[in-house]
């Protein structure tokens, strides 16, 4: 009549069931796996043009055929496979892209400023 109850198993979180099938192994690889990811996503972004340094703002910024001539003299042809022109149109200089528009869009922007340059597919 003195039985003894047995206390109720309680039922594991699947993050608690996940933890015990891993074990302690299968964790330390999982927080290497996840600092290895992190610092991939913050150095993976590249220089478009290796060595390239922009000139100074002032120097086009109320000047658009500056602008454009040093990205049709300087930038574009280093981004030749994205066959890229310039042409001033109205307050903004216009880049036509014949290649990857976003790609394109992506590395002259590493340098110059959105506000000055419009792009569009070609």
């Amino acid at each position: 009549m003195n039985e003894e109850k047995r206390p109720a198993e309680e039922k594991l979180t699947a993050g608690q069931s996940f933890i015990k099938t891993i074990r302690p192994a299968g964790c330390a690889l999982f927080l290497i796996l996840a600092v290895l990811v992190t610092a991939v996503c913050f150095t993976a972004g590249r220089d478009p043009i290796p060595g390239y340094t922009p000139p100074e703002r002032a120097s086009y910024e109320n000047d658009l055929t500056q602008l454009a001539a040093v990205l049709e003299t300087q930038v574009f042809p280093k981004l030749d496979q994205y066959g890229l022109t310039a042409a001033v149109t109205g307050d903004t200089v216009t880049v036509t892209v014949q290649g990857n528009l976003a790609a394109a869009r992506s590395a002259i922007l590493h340098y110059f400023p959105e506000d000055l340059i419009t792009f569009e597919r070609g």
